[in-house]
C-alpha cells in the first residue's frame, strides 16, 4: 500500500526526470471534473488552498464553467505556488466567481484546500474552514485526500479522487466514495529510485541527545576477512547517526582498530559469535543489526548468525542480512517484516532456486516478509506490494569489493534512524549509487571503494534540503 510519503516522492521524482507538473495538474483537475459533472449541479464552490491541491480545484473549475455550471471560489489561501496561481488567474479570465465571506449555499463543495504535504493538524485559516464544511452537511468532493488528513481535524467528505494511487490510511469511513484517477505518471517514473527519496530522512531534533538519531550494530568479519566489517561500519556512520557498535573476530581488532568513529567490540576469536554482550546490546538499546559481510560460510559462524537473526527478529528489532548471512535464508523464512535482505543476483538464485528478476523479488518480498533490495544493472527493492528501481543512479564499475558492504551499512543506518525497511533500502540505493557515479566522474574507473563513502557527503549536501 502507498504511503502518503510516497505520493511527495513520486511528485519530487516526476519533476526531476522532467515530467510536465501542469500536463499532470490538467489530467487531476479533470478528474475531479468528471466526479462532480456526474452529480449534474446547478451551483459549485471550489474552497481552495494556496498550492497544487488548489491548483487542481481551480482546473476543474474551468472545465465545469465550460459546461455551464455555475462556479464560485472561496481561496482560503491566496495562490502561492507557480501552478496554483497560474490555474487561480485562468479561471478568473473564464468568469470564476470569488467569494468574500463563506458560505455552504452551493449543490457541490469542491474541498482542494490542503493535500498531501500535511505535517500536523491544520492551522487557521484552514481550521475553521474545516470544521464549518464538516457541520455543513453539504456534498463534498476532495480533492487527492481529504483537507487535514491524516489528523483529526480534517474534512468527512462524500468521494474522494485520489491520484494514481490510494494512499495508506484512507478508506470509505473518513473519506467516502474513493476514486482512483490515472493522472499519467508514466510507469518508470512510479517505480524509480530518485532524489524524492531522501524526504523519508530524519534529521536531528534540536533536543535529541547521543544515541536518539541511530545507533547500528554490526557483526562482521573473521580471520579471512577484516575489510568488509569496515566498510559496512562506515556505511552506516555516512547515514548521519550517532553510534555503531562493531562486533568483530578479536583476530583481527588490531587491522579495524584504527576506525575510531565506530566502539569496537569481541565476538569471538576467529569467527563470529552471539555472546553476551551482543546480546544485552540487543536487548537494551534501540539499535538495528547488519550482518553477514566477512563472516564466512563456516559452520561455527553461521550458526551464530543464525541465532544472532532469530534473537533479534524476537525481540522487534530491524536487521539487514547480506553476504555469507544470505544461506541462512530461504523461501521458507520468516523475517516478520523486521528485515531487509541485499543479495546480489547469483546470491538470490542461490537462496531461492528463482531467476533474479522483477516478479521473483516482490514474490519472495512477500513470501518470507521482508524487504528484498536485488543488486545489479539494475536495483529492484519490492516489499512484497511496491516495487521500486534504481537503474539512473549508479555506475558498472561498482563491481569492485566492498560497495556491496557499504550497501548494507547505509540500509542499517537509515533503519536506525526509523525510516521503515522499504524506504530505507531505497534511499540507500539512491545515496550509495549516487555516490559511485559522482566518484567515477571524478577517477574513472581508477578509485578505491573508500572512495565512494568520502563521497555520500557531497549526495547530502546536494539532495537533503534543510
Amino acid at each position: 500500500m502507498y504511503k502518503i510519503i510516497d505520493a511527495r516522492i513520486l511528485d519530487k521524482n516526476a519533476e526531476f526526470f522532467g515530467i510536465e507538473m501542469e500536463k499532470l495538474m490538467d489530467n487531476a483537475g479533470n478528474a475531479v471534473f468528471n466526479e462532480v459533472f456526474k452529480l449534474h449541479p446547478n451551483k459549485v464552490l471550489v474552497l481552495a488552498g494556496s498550492g497544487n491541491n488548489g491548483g487542481d480545484g481551480y482546473t476543474a473549475s474551468i472545465l465545469l464553467m465550460d459546461k455551464g455550471v455555475e462556479v464560485h471560489a472561496f481561496p482560503v489561501k491566496m495562490p502561492e505556488t507557480i501552478l496554483c496561481k497560474k490555474k487561480y488567474e485562468e479561471a478568473l479570465k473564464r468568469g470564476l466567481k470569488i467569494d468574500t465571506e463563506l458560505n455552504f449555499n452551493y449543490d457541490v463543495i469542491i474541498d482542494a484546500m490542503l493535500g498531501i504535504g500535511i505535517a500536523s493538524e491544520p492551522r487557521e485559516p484552514y481550521r475553521s474552514v474545516i470544521e464549518s464544511l464538516n457541520n455543513s452537511s453539504k456534498f463534498v468532493v476532495s480533492v487527492d485526500v481529504p483537507s487535514g488528513f491524516p489528523t483529526k481535524i480534517a474534512v468527512k467528505p462524500s468521494i474522494t479522487v485520489t491520484m494514481q494511487f490510494i494512499k495508506e490510511g484512507i478508506t470509505e469511513e473518513n473519506s467516502g466514495k474513493i476514486i482512483v484517477a490515472d493522472v499519467g505518471f508514466p510507469k518508470e517514473v512510479i517505480e524509480a529510485i530518485g532524489p524524492g527519496d531522501f524526504l523519508v530522512y530524519r534529521k536531528n531534533n534540536n533536543e535529541s541527545h547521543k544515541g536518539e538519531n541511530g545507533i547500528v550494530v554490526a557483526i562482521g568479519g573473521s580471520y579471512l576477512y577484516y575489510g568488509a566489517p569496515i566498510y559496512m561500519a562506515k556505511g552506516a556512520m555516512r547515514m548521519g547517526i550517532d553510534l555503531v557498535y562493531l562486533f568483530a573476530p578479536e583476530s583481527i581488532h588490531c587491522f579495524v582498530s584504527n576506525f575510531h568513529d565506530m566502539i569496537l567490540r569481541r565476538s569471538g576469536y576467529n569467527f563470529i559469535e552471539f555472546n553476551e554482550e551482543l546480546k544485552n546490546i540487543i536487548e537494551e538499546k534501540d539499535i538495528t543489526l547488519a550482518i553477514g559481510p566477512g563472516i564466512t560460510k563456516s559452520r561455527e559462524a553461521l550458526e551464530n548468525a543464525r541465532r544472532i537473526i532469530e534473537y533479534s527478529l524476537d525481540i522487534g528489532r530491524n536487521i539487514v542480512i547480506d553476504a555469507d548471512a544470505l544461506s541462512l535464508i530461504n523461501e521458507s523464512s520468516d523475517l516478520k517484516g523486521l528485515a531487509v535482505i541485499t543479495p546480489h543476483r547469483g546470491e538470490f538464485k542461490q537462496s531461492f532456486n528463482l531467476e533474479p528478476n522483477e516478479e521473483n523479488v516482490k514474490y519472495i518480498a512477500k513470501k518470507i516478509k521482508a524487504t528484498v533490495l536485488l543488486k545489479g544493472p539494475v536495483d529492484i527493492i519490492s516489499d512484497g506490494d511496491i516495487v521500486k528501481k534504481n537503474k539512473d543512479f549508479h555506475h558498472p564499475s561498482m563491481t569492485k569489493g566492498g560497495t556491496g558492504d557499504v550497501l548494507t551499512g547505509s540500509v542499517a543506518g537509515l533503519l536506525s534512524k526509523h525510516i521503515d525497511p522499504f524506504h530505507a533500502a531505497s534511499l540507500a540505493s539512491f545515496i550509495v549509487g549516487m555516490a559511485g557515479k559522482i566518484t567515477f566522474e571524478e577517477k574513472s574507473y581508477a578509485y578505491y571503494t573508500s572512495e565512494i563513502l568520502d563521497n555520500i557527503p557531497k549526495i547530502f549536501e546536494k539532495y537533503l534540503i534543510f
